[in-house]
């Protein structure tokens, strides 16, 4: 089992490592195919829509199959996908190739989960957050590569080649010990109907939402939010950033023992209260110092809220670990790619502090939809015990 959770954590640390390394280049990537901010963002749309739409799908082939295999294949598939942005000279290319970069991630990042919560399961231990830890530090690996090779003007395409060897191949090798034995006891249970979703799944994916939609958020207006509104420097301004997923990248390495202290309910009271709070409070004191611990208390708070909401949604009785990670995983990546550009909209009308208030709501949706994690808890208590 040791060698089971060392390749699930690879495989994990090599998404976030993957991901990074295409995103750290997006400047790069911009001039070469001459894209204004309006037109890239548009571009950087493609990834968020793609995964709203394949996750569904993916879930639907998943019962019944290893996710093993799957695995294994979507690793390789975006170790060749993330070069495709690389070769883009023109806006369309590079949306499309971003799209399909956007498939390859989704699907990777369904599989990964599902064979997180298999080898959790059979362990009978919590180590889903950990996991998600990993390709946090993943994700500072890609982009601290990514600046140096900015740093020494290596091309995107050599970059993201180098990148995908160096992160990729390793990862792939060890993917040979993840078990083809999903140990998914509703393997066979009925297929998920759309159209009908279980009113607790799609609550957790309504916190699911709101907790990634601050995420995103956080991660693409938390630099400009303390250079531009707070008269902060650039510097400062990605500190904030860095702060906000030091946050993160820490509360996931405590939230498998938090969830097993507290159980998922209490976990997402605790979690999306500080969340709320904490950024609440650096927002309203408004410095450039408040506001960064603001973030580190957002990034705490979020920390543990995905893989405690991923857990949940995979132990939902009836529906097997797929469909159900697909319900609440798709709605999850809808806040996503609806975050940013509505806190954009909004700090149109009024101005970028007061939009950011939105991710104070999304730690208080958390907050207020956390009995629902709690409903049905198929293992909590042998691995809180564990």
């Amino acid at each position: 089992m040791t060698r089971q959770r060392l390749a699930i954590t690879a495989v994990f640390f090599a998404d976030g490592g993957l991901f990074g390394t295409w995103v750290s280049r997006i400047p790069a990537l911009s001039d070469h195919v001459h894209a204004d901010p309006g037109v890239l963002g548009l571009c950087l749309l493609a990834p968020a829509s793609a995964a709203v739409v394949s996750m569904p799908l993916v879930g639907r082939v998943l019962p019944g199959r290893s996710s093993a295999v799957f695995c294994r294949a979507s690793v390789a598939g975006l170790m060749a996908a993330i070069l495709l942005p690389g070769l883009a000279r023109t806006v369309p290319v590079l949306a499309a190739s971003l799209l399909v970069v956007g498939i390859v991630n989704s699907t990777l990042d369904l599989v990964m989960n599902a064979q997180g919560v298999s080898i959790e399961r059979a362990m009978d231990r919590p180590i889903l957050s950990s996991l998600h830890a990993a390709f946090s530090f993943g994700g500072f690996a890609g982009a601290g590569l990514g600046a140096l090779a900015a740093t020494l003007d290596v091309p995107p395409l050599t970059h993201f080649a180098c990148a995908a060897a160096l992160i990729g191949i390793p990862v792939l090798l060890t993917t040979g010990w993840l078990p083809r034995d999903d140990h998914d006891a509703d393997a066979e249970a009925p297929k998920l109907r759309w159209r009908r979703i279980p009113a607790r799944l799609a609550l957790l994916g309504v916190a699911c939402f709101f907790s990634l939609l601050a995420e995103g958020g956080a991660s693409d207006w938390s630099a400009k939010l303390v250079r531009d509104d707070l008269a902060g420097t650039a510097a400062l301004g990605a500190i904030a950033y860095a702060v906000f997923s030091v946050g993160m990248g820490t509360g996931r390495l405590l939230a498998d023992r938090l969830w097993a202290r507290w159980g998922a309910a209490g976990l997402l009271r605790r979690s999306g209260g500080l969340a709320a709070l904490g950024f609440a409070a650096g927002l309203g004191v408004g410095t450039v110092a408040s506001t960064i611990a603001g973030l580190a208390a957002l990034g705490l708070g979020l920390a543990g809220v995905i893989p405690t909401l991923f857990r949940a949604g995979a132990d939902h009785p009836g529906i097997s670990t797929g469909p159900a990670l697909a319900a609440v995983s798709s709605l999850g990546y809808l806040g996503f790619l609806a975050g940013p550009p509505m806190i954009g909209a909004i700090a149109q009308l009024t101005s970028l502090r007061l939009a950011c208030g939105v991710l104070v709501l999304a730690g208080v949706v958390v907050l207020m939809l956390a009995p629902f994690a709690g409903a049905h808890p198929r293992s909590e208590r042998a691995m809180a015990s564990a």
